[in-house]
């Protein structure tokens, strides 16, 4: 499986070394380039909010979660998120699936009536949904960058009530984790990636013109959503990336 990315400015990063050297010496730079993301906003908010709270679970104990399964299934909220959860829901009530969700992903898991065992986000969903996940036993990985701080300190207390990861995309400090990827999806698909050779199946990651209604809480004017599009761009080749350590993953239905 891997995306269709002959006109990604990242093609060539893909088939590089699985490693947080090339992350932050090749993807992490041409990202901040491509979004003309100021590298010492992230930097300064990575700072700011370990100043305040520090992850209280290990890599290691992520790691221990998704190796129980013996299938690992991570959502997207994508648009064609619900048509795929009522085709596949079958696989999901298996005790032994492990369960990602990406942000948003999560309000329709609780819908459905499943608990996310972790929950990747930087905070735009529906953050009471994903607090109520966490406090059912979803592990929360939060992911800090230079427009979500105020975000999260305003929730540090909320936050801090169960267990969660501090990530970053730029130079992890103690405290906070860098598990490559930059868009809640595909930093999840690293995630995983990074911690299991098991299959992994990708549910709404269809990365279409159109937004998913479970990928914002707030509506997205024209420039929004063409830097949402962009992000698409980052987010197939960073899957590719994944795709090319030899990991097999699943969306044939898509």
């Amino acid at each position: 499986m891997t995306f269709d990315t002959e006109d990604s400015p990242f093609k060539l990063f893909e088939k590089m070394n699985f490693s947080l050297t090339i992350w932050l010496k090749h993807w992490y730079p041409e990202i901040c380039e491509f979004l003309e993301i100021n590298i010492k906003d992230d930097e300064n908010a990575l700072h700011d909010v370990l100043n305040e709270i520090k992850s209280n679970t290990s890599a290691e104990a992520l790691r221990k979660t998704i190796s129980k399964g013996k299938s690992v299934m991570i959502f997207a909220p994508g648009v064609n998120l619900e048509l795929e959860f009522e085709k596949y829901s079958h696989l999901f009530k298996k005790k032994d699936s492990i369960l990602i969700a990406a942000d948003g992903a999560t309000t329709h898991l609780l819908e459905q009536g499943f608990i996310p065992h972790i929950i990747v986000t930087d905070m735009d969903g529906d953050m009471d949904d994903q607090f109520e996940a966490q406090a059912s036993g979803s592990i929360l990985v939060t992911h800090v960058h230079g427009d979500n701080k105020n975000v999260i300190l305003g929730n540090a207390d909320k936050i801090v009530r169960s267990n969660f990861v501090i990530t970053t995309q730029t130079n992890p400090l103690p405290g906070s984790e860098n598990f490559f990827g930059f868009t809640d999806g595909d930093r999840a698909v690293c995630l995983a990636t990074s911690m299991t050779e098991r299959e992994i199946s990708l549910f709404g990651f269809d990365f279409g013109p159109v937004i998913g209604k479970y990928s914002k809480n707030y509506e997205l004017d024209s420039n929004m959503k063409q830097r949402k599009l962009k992000k698409f761009t980052i987010a197939k080749s960073v899957i590719n990336w994944c795709a090319n350590t030899g990991q097999k993953f699943l969306m044939d239905w898509i």
